[in-house]
C-alpha cells in the first residue's frame, strides 16, 4: 500500500463507490467505458474525502493527466506518492492512457441489477487492487482504427497482469471468485 493509505480508507471508499455508481447504472448499459471512468472518479473522490491522498490542485492535471491523487495533494509528486484511480469490470487487466510509474488503485466492479451479489446494490465492487507499477510494466497497445475510420487515444496495457496483481488486493468481497474471466458467486470458506 502507498504510504498513508490504509485498508479502512479503501473499505469506506468501496461503500461510497457502490452507492453513487448505483444511481447511474443505466449509463453502464449505454456507455460501459464511460461508466468505468465514473467508477474511478468516485473512487478518487472518496479517497480525497477521508484519506491523506488529495486531488491535484490544478483541475487540468487532476482531470486529464497523471496522477489523480497524491499524498497531501502534493504538486508534481514522486512516483512513490502518486495514485491513479481506475474502474474496471475485467478481473485482471489494467489499461491506461499513460505508462507512468506510480501507485494504481483499480476498483473491480460488476453491474448486477438483480442485487444478487449484494442485496440492494446494482453496482458491486468485488475487489480493489492497489499496486505500484513501473514504466517497464506497461506495453503500448496499437490502435486498430484505420484511416477514415476514426481513432482513439494512446493506450497502454499491463504486462502479465494476473501475475503482477496476484497479491495486490487491498479489498475482496467474500463469496466472489473468478471463472471464465468474470466474477461469480462461490461458496465462502467456513
Amino acid at each position: 500500500m502507498p504510504r498513508g493509505l490504509e485498508v479502512i480508507h479503501v473499505q469506506q471508499a468501496v461503500e461510497y463507490v457502490e452507492r453513487e455508481a448505483g444511481e447511474l447504472v443505466d449509463l453502464y448499459f449505454e456507455q460501459a467505458n464511460v461508466f468505468s471512468a465514473i467508477v474511478g472518479i468516485f473512487g478518487s473522490k472518496a479517497l480525497a474525502a477521508f484519506s491523506p491522498y488529495k486531488r491535484h490542485k490544478h483541475p487540468d492535471t487532476a482531470q486529464q493527466r497523471f496522477p489523480d491523487l497524491s499524498l497531501d495533494g502534493r504538486l508534481n509528486p514522486p512516483a512513490k506518492i502518486a495514485l491513479e484511480s481506475k474502474g474496471s469490470t475485467r478481473p485482471w487487466a489494467i489499461q491506461s492512457h499513460y505508462n507512468h510509474p506510480g501507485w494504481y488503485i483499480v476498483w473491480r466492479y460488476v453491474v448486477d441489477p438483480t442485487g444478487t451479489f449484494r442485496a440492494g446494490r446494482p453496482v458491486v465492487v468485488w475487489r480493489v487492487d492497489v499496486v505500484f507499477l513501473e514504466e517497464s510494466d506497461w506495453k503500448y497497445e496499437t490502435s486498430k482504427a484505420g484511416s477514415g475510420r476514426g481513432g482513439r487515444t494512446h493506450t497502454f496495457g499491463l504486462i502479465h497482469p494476473a501475475k503482477k496483481l496476484a497479491e495486490a488486493a487491498a479489498y475482496r468481497l467474500p463469496g466472489v471468485g473468478i471463472r471464465g474471466g468474470k466474477p461469480i458467486l462461490i461458496e465462502s470458506s467456513k
